[in-house]
């Protein structure tokens, strides 16, 4: 089986744990992989303001990049499909979380992401992730047909502690999904959204079958992406709840484990070699 389809995650996934990937070597499996025919989608958490941190302009042609979950899916700086929250929804959550005081939220609109301070150590945390942060005194003020994308909630807690908040989100509020997005993090989304709807638009829009997909991820928010795919792979760092979920595991994050798994993949063109990565016999 040949593949025609790659989505990638970016924190824990592609990016060492300082942020940064061996770009010449991904530069060139990508050419590869694009020379053959081969889709490559960044799938990520973060903003679509913030991968002009991670990926020169000159190969955006060669990606499609699906952030805030997956929810804004963007193509050559044009916007493909966008997946929101209701108003309603987005103000009543925040009003939940303001009520706790332990949270602060982000929201995402694709093409911009705000926030409600403008300094200090959590508004530098959040900046990790999305660039240009806009101030808003209160979220409230956004225009009621603003399609928000994603609630970014920056706890800093355990990921344990996480998941209680994020499964509490679940319980209340039956139109999102809320999941966690690594240590510090819990996503909100319209429940018809996230990584995995990324895929099913790419999968429909080119007429490709999961068994022709693969899909690398390391947190719960890569959950609905691996079910969309034959080749779902879990970094060593995943958390174990995704991890347990996927069909194949290779080697950490710091080390790389993504390019050297697609630079296996583009010598060969053959898949025969992920055999030794299998922690899911069927």
């Amino acid at each position: 089986m040949t593949l025609k389809l790659i989505t990638i995650d970016l924190d824990g996934t592609l990016l060492r744990t300082d942020k940064t990937y061996d770009r010449d070597r991904f530069n060139r499996v990508l050419k590869q992989l694009r020379a053959e025919g081969v889709i490559v989608a960044i799938v990520t958490g973060n903003s679509y303001q913030k991968i002009a941190d991670y990926f020169e302009e000159s190969i955006w042609p060669e990606l499609y990049f699906a952030c805030d979950n997956g929810n804004y899916i963007v193509k050559n700086d044009q916007t493909l499909k966008k997946i929101g929250i209701d108003y309603q929804d987005f103000t009543q959550i925040v009003d939940f979380l303001d009520e706790i005081r332990a949270y602060s939220p982000v929201l995402g609109l694709g093409d911009a992401a705000f926030f409600r301070e403008t300094k200090g150590a959590l508004y530098d945390f959040i900046s990790r992730y999305a660039k240009d942060v806009k101030y808003i005194p209160q979220f409230s003020e956004l225009p009621e047909d603003s399609v928000v994308t994603k609630i970014s909630i920056a706890t800093q807690d355990t990921l344990d502690r996480n998941k209680i908040l994020a499964r509490i989100i679940n319980e209340r509020y039956e139109d999102v999904t809320a999941v966690t997005s690594g240590d510090g993090w819990v996503d909100v989304y319209n429940k018809e959204g996230g990584k995995g709807s990324a895929l099913r638009y790419l999968q429909e829009k080119y007429q490709i079958t999961p068994q022709e997909s693969m899909a690398f991820g390391d947190s719960l928010n890569d959950e609905s992406m691996m079910t969309q795919v034959q080749y779902s792979i879990a970094m060593e760092n995943a958390d174990k709840d995704l991890a347990m979920q996927c069909r194949y595991k290779i080697g950490n994050n710091n080390d790389q484990a993504v390019i050297c798994t697609l630079e296996s993949y583009a010598q060969s063109m053959n898949l025969a070699f992920l055999e030794k990565y299998r922690t899911i016999k069927e």
